[in-house]
């Protein structure tokens, strides 16, 4: 019996790591933000969070195809800058996309891009998961738009923690470090409510 789980355990973990990827997250909070926030922009949203998700992955595949890094994950400290730096330009880009300070859901952007700027300076000491940044964003901000409902994506915490963990990818104190920012920056003032 325990064999079986032995086994089971890494491909538990992958799933979990690959459904509550920060793509997916993000994706969900941005499409959920545009439903509840301005329902005209859910076509815009798609979008936009689309073409945002395609430019990084390209990205992504190719320095993991190139070599120059370990897995899709950027799971050396010092791959990450790079993908710091392009994802905040394409946050960036989404933010102008969807009419920067005009759109409803620029505060709950820039408070993203508050945490990924956090995490890129902190990135020389530590490297914070972002998995579990952004789930701890998302439940953070989810309260904010879905109320009470939002706690079943703050319970996905622990599992997604366990799976960054049994997969090698983060520490402890990089789990729990990540998880500490997500939801302070999901909680800065001025989040829609």
């Amino acid at each position: 019996m325990s064999t079986v789980r032995a086994d089971t355990a890494p491909r538990v973990a992958r799933w979990v790591s690959v459904v509550l990827h920060p793509f997916a997250v993000f994706g969900a909070l941005a499409l959920v933000a545009a439903w509840r926030l301005d329902p005209a922009s859910l076509g815009r949203t798609a979008a936009g969070i689309g073409v945002a998700v395609a430019i990084v992955w390209v990205f992504v595949l190719q320095r993991r195809r190139a070599g120059h890094w370990q897995t899709v994950d950027a799971s050396r400290r010092q791959e990450r800058p790079l993908l710091y730096l392009l994802v905040l330009l394409v946050a960036g880009g989404y933010w102008w996309w969807m009419g920067g300070g005009a759109s409803a859901s620029s505060r709950g952007v820039l408070a993203a891009v508050a945490m990924l700027c956090v995490a890129a300076i902190a990135n020389r000491w530590i490297k914070l998961s972002l998995h579990m940044a952004s789930l701890a964003f998302a439940a953070v901000a989810l309260s904010a738009l879905l109320g009470p409902r939002a706690l079943v994506v703050l319970l996905l915490l622990p599992l997604l923690g366990w799976s960054r963990l049994r997969m090698g990818r983060h520490t402890p104190a990089e789990v729990l470090a990540g998880t500490a920012l997500g939801l302070a920056c999901g909680a800065l003032p001025g989040l829609p409510a």
